[in-house]
């Protein structure tokens, strides 16, 4: 069994366990879970690792609330310090805060259960932000892996919000900036058709985003050229003519892919966005 962490309560003294436990002594059958045990931290760190981001919680003098809403004070609170942090370079205090954040909003199984539904929107509210930064971070620090892990959690988290809240305020700029980087991540492993699917969704729902679109346009670059390099060594090799038959495919190749990408500006200024812009490239500002 797990070690219960600092701070949490043993199982014994849940209100949720006790009824658990009650319910097993009645004879009923029940599935034994630690229903005391926190995810989110150890959702990208070790047992060391853990231990190692609750030591630096307490040297930096913070102590985790009771309350809910205390926790997520708290929980913002670094995420804003983990923000300048991350201007200024320096991505493993930026790593540190943004986990120290995730602990605070760190609930069990049983603390969440027990929550109301406000109280319930409140700490995913915060927790998707804090999520999209640590994805960038991770992304930041070459570390491909647990970016794309970190914006699967948020999007996923990002969902569950929107089934307590329809529209929320914010989500739909905290997806596209989950999708642009995990889509970055997955470039940075030359998962150029994956990456390029992220890009694509996250440019659907920010338009206007410069750099979102420099990215999809270069990923798509990205995706042609490792989909040709391999392709072209062997087309046409049973062929009287295997240059002709590479410089074929090549060329209808970069048609198709012209011409997907001419669809998509067609139906980028045919959205509303898209005609403001356009407007403004004729008319000027």
């Amino acid at each position: 069994a797990r070690r219960n962490l600092p701070g949490s309560r043993s199982s014994r003294s849940s209100p949720a366990a006790s009824l658990c436990f009650s319910a097993f002594d009645r004879g009923m059958s029940a599935q034994i879970l630690d229903i005391d045990e926190e995810k989110l931290v150890r959702h990208f760190c070790l047992e060391e690792e853990c231990k190692q981001v609750l030591e630096w919680f307490k040297k930096q003098g913070f102590v985790r609330p009771e309350e809910v809403e205390a926790r997520v004070k708290l929980a913002d609170k670094l995420r804003e310090l983990g923000n300048k942090k991350f201007q200024a370079s320096d991505f493993n205090s930026a790593m540190m805060h943004a986990l120290g954040a995730m602990h605070c909003i760190d609930f069990s199984q049983a603390r969440s259960t027990l929550q109301s539904e406000p109280q319930k929107r409140q700490v995913l509210s915060s927790l998707v932000p804090i999520l999209s930064n640590l994805s960038v971070i991770f992304l930041k620090r070459g570390d491909a892996y647990n970016a794309i892990r970190a914006a699967d959690l948020g999007l996923d988290q990002a969902g569950r919000l929107e089934k307590f809240q329809p529209k929320p305020p914010d989500v739909e700029r905290h997806r596209a900036k989950l999708l642009f980087r995990r889509g970055l991540a997955k470039g940075q492993r030359k998962e150029f058709v994956d990456a390029r699917a992220d890009l694509h969704e996250a440019a659907k729902l920010m338009p206007n985003d410069r750099e979102i679109r420099k990215a999809l346009e270069n990923c798509k670059a990205a995706a042609v050229q490792q989909r040709g390099s391999d392709d072209d060594k062997w087309r046409g090799l049973l062929s009287e003519a295997p240059r002709w038959a590479r410089f074929q495919a090549r060329v209808q190749r970069y048609w198709r892919y012209t011409k997907t990408s001419t669809l998509e500006v067609v139906a980028c200024f045919r959205r509303p966005e898209g005609v403001k812009t356009l407007m403004l490239i004729i008319l000027g500002p």
